[in-house]
């Protein structure tokens, strides 16, 4: 029977909220950060469980990217599911295994994400020249031969991100209510 005092709703809300989000960047495109180069000339919507790029109108496509999206989907998913079991059942001889498999991967993703943006942004600027801001807007000055173009860049990060950043807390903050929940008595039966 589940007993909803020791329920651990902390990992509870952290994992819908991951199944939550892994949904919205599939099944709707929603990114969690995006690139908007000039009135339509390229756009770039990226997550760690969706890629989508595009310049004049062609598509960019990379198989390791989808590799990438796809074992992030698996994770984050499996992640989910194991930190939800474990939330309805803390108790169980094999809950703080699941815990301990599932609050940090989101967190862990999380990070790798932010890193990584910032590294590419920062690979743009030093190597071709391009200075991409992480969030916000710029110029930027392309030129071939003796033509020169400004486009505006718009780069940010979106609701998806932020409700990213909330299901890694949520995650976490479970497994930091573990102790609690370890401790507590059994309630008594009514």
């Amino acid at each position: 029977m589940i007993d909803l005092k020791r329920m651990n709703w902390f990992g509870l809300a952290g994992g819908i909220l991951l199944l939550v989000i892994v949904l919205f960047s599939l099944l709707y495109a929603y990114p969690w950060w995006q690139i908007l180069v000039g009135d339509g000339a390229g756009e770039a919507k990226i997550s760690p469980v969706s890629y989508d790029a595009t310049i004049m109108g062609n598509k960019i496509t990379t198989p390791l990217i989808w590799y990438l999206n796809v074992t992030s989907v698996l994770s984050l998913v499996a992640s989910a599911i194991a930190i939800i079991i474990y939330s309805i059942m803390p108790n169980k001889s094999y809950s703080k295994h699941l815990l301990g498999f599932a609050y940090k991967k989101p967190l862990i993703m999380l990070v790798i994400f932010v890193v990584l943006l910032f590294a590419a942004t920062s690979i743009a600027n030093a190597f071709i020249g391009i200075a991409i801001p992480v969030a916000g807007a710029s110029t930027i000055t392309l030129g071939a031969g003796s033509m020169m173009m400004e486009a505006p860049i718009t780069t940010g990060f979106t609701w998806v991100f932020w409700l990213a950043v909330v299901a890694a807390v949520l995650c976490v903050a479970a497994r930091f209510y573990h102790k609690r929940i370890a401790q507590a008595p059994p309630a008594a039966a009514a």
